[in-house]
């Protein structure tokens, strides 16, 4: 844990800190494509204004992050950070739901519980997953000749062109407030 200088979490079980790494990205697609449109008019003005444009994309997809749900508390005593809740329920609360309602409650908060007195938590490390990200971008190009050996090139892109909103993982600390809310 680099926030407290500790080796282990627990020290009396040095697999209690065994999980996947906070950078874990376990699927991930990138793609991207360039396509010249076949457009080639005779005729010069028809081709200027139809002839030689190109589209792009480029499209990001990957699964979340993994993160850990802590207690927030040091109910192990130990003097130190990293103890993890216990999980006493069910933590799923279904598939299907709004986006909102991920925002507002990502999984139930009351599947998870304070760790007991003299126990480091009984849930593993980055044992859930925050939300996929997923961004399209657009691009529309032409070149134009101005002169035998000047040029110019007229670009429109769009970035996350569809506006889709990718959410960062929630609020994991059980004594948070805003404890399995969404903030960002």
């Amino acid at each position: 844990n680099k926030a407290t200088g500790q080796v282990r979490t627990n020290p009396n079980n040095q697999a209690f800190d065994k999980g996947p790494s906070d950078f874990d990205k376990r699927h991930v697609m990138n793609l991207s494509g360039l396509w010249e449109l076949p457009f080639k008019p005779g005729n010069r003005l028809a081709n200027a204004v139809i002839g030689g444009w190109s589209l792009n994309t480029i499209v990001s997809l990957w699964s979340g992050f993994p993160f850990s749900v802590g207690s927030g508390v040091d109910n192990a005593r130990t003097g130190t950070g990293g103890q993890r809740a216990d999980l006493v329920g069910q933590p799923s609360l279904g598939d299907n739901r709004s986006q909102g309602q991920l925002i507002d409650q990502y999984l139930n908060k009351d599947a998870f519980a304070l760790n007991a007195l003299g126990t480091f938590g009984t849930l593993g490390r980055n044992t859930f997953r925050a939300p996929g990200f997923a961004s399209v971008d657009f691009g529309l190009s032409k070149g134009f000749t101005l002169k035998e050996r000047i040029t110019t090139t007229f670009r429109f892109e769009a970035f996350n062109a569809f506006n889709r909103t990718n959410l960062n993982p929630p609020q994991a600390s059980r004594n948070n407030v805003q404890f399995m809310g969404i903030t960002s």
